[in-house]
């Protein structure tokens, strides 16, 4: 069963790596990109403001590699440099749903999201994104990850 939430969001100053990556090494360039924009946000004047997110800037099954954003929210905004890019979540209506488990079955939450988004008349707005409330580094058990999908809606 699938425990939806509808909220309003307030915008959140961020920062983020953006690239491409191929759906299937989303894992590895996440684990590539988060320790550099956490390394950016401990050598500024702010603090991070919440656990890392990926923003799906596209998508689609039609493309082979989908564009991300990987990033930390952070306490106040920043310039960005370098690869490093200031930028922000946005706020407004979304609807929310906790995924529990491994990565690997997270497109079966998604799915559902995006099937009870259509279900209750509601339009996807802004590119979604992934909140990683858990670290695999640090909870090695996959049945305690716990990954927020985020569906800014109309």
């Amino acid at each position: 069963m699938l425990d939806v939430k509808e909220t309003r969001l307030v915008a959140q100053p961020v920062v983020v790596i953006t690239t491409k990556a191929h759906p299937d090494q989303l894992g590895p360039v996440m684990s590539r990109l988060f320790p550099d924009v956490m390394a950016f946000v401990q050598d500024s004047a702010a603090e991070p403001a919440g656990p890392p997110f990926c923003r799906y800037l596209s998508m689609s099954d039609e493309e082979e590699a989908w564009d991300i954003a990987c990033g930390i929210p952070v306490s106040q905004p920043l310039m960005g440099a370098g690869q490093v890019e200031a930028s922000e979540l946005p706020g407004g209506d979304a609807v929310t749903t906790v995924h529990r488990g491994r990565y690997e079955t997270l497109p079966e939450s998604w799915v559902a999201l995006q099937r009870w988004v259509k279900h209750n008349g509601k339009v996807s707005g802004e590119p979604p994104w992934e909140i990683y409330w858990t670290d695999p580094g640090v909870v090695k058990d996959p049945a305690e990850w716990r990954t927020e999908i985020v569906i800014p809606v109309q």
